[in-house]
């Protein structure tokens, strides 16, 4: 806590409701009680609204709206209900990896059985307009004696988040992620370029040196399976081998005269990394070599990847350079489509050569696909030019979405470190 909370001194009705009865009595106690007995309350407090509401007052739908605009509360119960909002001096403390960006309130509508509602209760905040990190409702959960953020929506137009709880009553507030503020984790973060964004706001969780533009080695392919996937002759189509395709690993043993299907060849490329997979799935598209990488640096234009050009398909050439920050954007076309999900996200998987039958074992090459989160898509990358690279989305358990790029690493193993601190950081509870 901030400092020792004293009790709450709340405003009663002065006369008793038309209709007051026994029932009511029991009403009037058990707010009393309530209020008297909690913790979490004060006695010097901004009282917004302390009253009796009557049943046909809530059932056609109540709203309690702050003078600054800044909150509202709405309910439609069907029951009358005693209503009190207030701006706390006094409050649990704000978790050490939150900013507070709101006014923190408390709320209750009793009485309630285990501080719970038989109806919804929205509440709305609104946030400042040059807030842009990632930023959540939080209610205190006076039994588990912390802040519990409760999924809900954004209004960007509006700058409001809206959420709908059945709890009776708590502190409730709005917290952003302190990522931008956190020095500590940066330095931690081997990576000279970073950045973790909101995959559905775009807004910027954490960043450095995402603006700058380097070698990015098999991130490249992401590129060229979009540009594949424009221009597929078919899943089913076969392509030989050619003594052309051969290059330094990353890459399927395979010999000159072998055959694979696109669909093979795809996942070679993306979950491999395979570089003579690459070339193969480039040619199978009917256009020559300079053609492909054309329409590969045209679609870059497209998503406004004005720090991005691309030499070759593979990503062994440190011609092909980007950004993090145009990564965002092509990571963010890419894993859009479930294919991408499909082909970049298994541990592991088995394809076969279609003439000689010989099995190839593709292993996923980024070792922190295992983190505790849905992973939407993953790429990764590394030449001794460009460094150890990683480019993930995931989701959490709330539905939160971000993209994490860490690029340039130098010490083996630093990216799959770098990588599970920022989706931790993003992600974690």
């Amino acid at each position: 806590m901030t400092k020792q909370i004293q009790r709450y001194k709340c405003k009663y009705p002065k006369q008793a409701p038309v209709g007051f009865n026994f029932g009511f009595c029991i009403l009037f106690l058990s707010c009393f009680l309530f209020l008297v007995s909690s913790a979490e309350v004060r006695a010097k407090s901004d009282v917004i609204v302390s009253q009796w509401v009557t049943d046909a007052e809530l059932s056609s739908g109540y709203a309690v709206t702050t003078q600054a605009n800044d909150f509202r509360l709405t309910t439609s119960l069907n029951r009358a209900a005693f209503v009190e909002l207030v701006a706390p001096d006094y409050y649990p403390a704000v978790p050490p990896d939150k900013s507070l960006i709101s006014t923190i309130y408390h709320y209750a509508l009793l009485p309630a059985s285990e501080n719970k509602l038989p109806g919804g209760v929205s509440i709305s905040f609104a946030y400042p307009a040059d807030e842009t990190r990632f930023r959540e409702i939080f209610i205190y959960n006076e039994e588990l004696a912390n802040w519990r953020h409760v999924p809900g929506s954004i209004d960007p137009a509006s700058r409001t988040l809206t959420i709908t709880t059945q709890w009776a009553s708590g502190f409730v507030a709005v917290f952003a992620d302190h990522l931008d503020q956190s020095e500590y984790l940066k330095e931690k973060l081997e990576a000279p370029s970073i950045l973790v964004m909101d995959s559905k706001t775009g807004e910027v969780l954490l960043e450095r040196g995402s603006e700058i533009q380097r070698p990015i080695a098999s991130l490249t392919k992401l590129m060229t399976a979009i540009e594949f996937l424009e221009h597929n002759p078919g899943w089913n189509v076969r392509v030989t081998i050619l003594a052309s395709d051969d290059t330094i690993p990353a890459k399927i043993y395979v010999k000159p005269g072998d055959v694979f299907t696109t669909h093979d060849l795809f996942y070679a490329t993306l979950l491999k990394s395979a570089n003579n997979a690459a070339r193969a799935l480039a040619r199978s598209t009917g256009l020559s070599n300079e053609e492909f990488v054309a329409r590969m640096n045209e679609k870059a234009k497209t998503l406004s990847m004005r720090g991005t050009s691309f030499s070759e398909p593979t990503g062994l050439s440190g011609a092909n350079v980007s950004t993090a920050q145009d990564l965002y954007a092509l990571a963010r076309r890419a894993f859009s489509d479930i294919v991408f999900l499909q082909a970049t996200t298994p541990k592991a998987l088995t394809i076969a050569s279609v003439n000689s039958g010989k099995r190839h074992i593709l292993e996923n090459t980024n070792k922190a696909i295992d983190v505790p989160y849905v992973v939407i898509g993953s790429k990764t990358g590394y030449t001794v030019e460009a460094g150890r690279n990683v480019i993930m989305k995931a989701r959490n358990k709330a539905g939160r979405e971000v993209i994490a790029i860490t690029l340039g690493g130098e010490s083996p193993g630093s990216q799959w470190d770098d990588i599970r601190m920022l989706l931790n950081a993003a992600l974690g509870s």
